[in-house]
């Protein structure tokens, strides 16, 4: 899976390509894991995609979550960090916290 949103000169991806579970590797012969999703923030720069430091986080969504939900995760972040991502803010903080986002924040 993955999900993303560009807005101007940031973007906003959510994806299962690192096969990140509860307890880091996925394991999927554990039946109480489960893979989540990881988002991961870019800035537009010199005629490439930068990735925005400090801005990659696993989160509590499962991989498998109804894609409208997925999307609406990507607007949360991309609402969260663009303008902060633009100033040249620091966005740790915020994402850390967006690391905590689950499906039934989504809902």
């Amino acid at each position: 899976m993955h999900y993303q949103l560009i807005s101007n000169d940031v973007r906003v991806s959510l994806h299962d390509e690192t096969g990140e579970g509860w307890n880091g590797d996925w394991d999927c012969d554990d039946p109480n894991d489960q893979l989540l999703l990881r988002f991961d923030v870019d800035v537009f720069e010199n005629g490439d995609w930068v990735a925005v430091d400090n801005a990659s986080y696993c989160t509590a969504i499962p991989a498998n979550i109804d894609p409208a939900k997925a999307n609406k995760a990507v607007e949360v972040i991309m609402r969260e960090v663009s303008d902060s991502v633009r100033s040249g803010t620091s966005i740790k903080r915020k994402c850390e916290f967006l690391s905590w986002m689950s499906e039934k924040d989504l809902s």
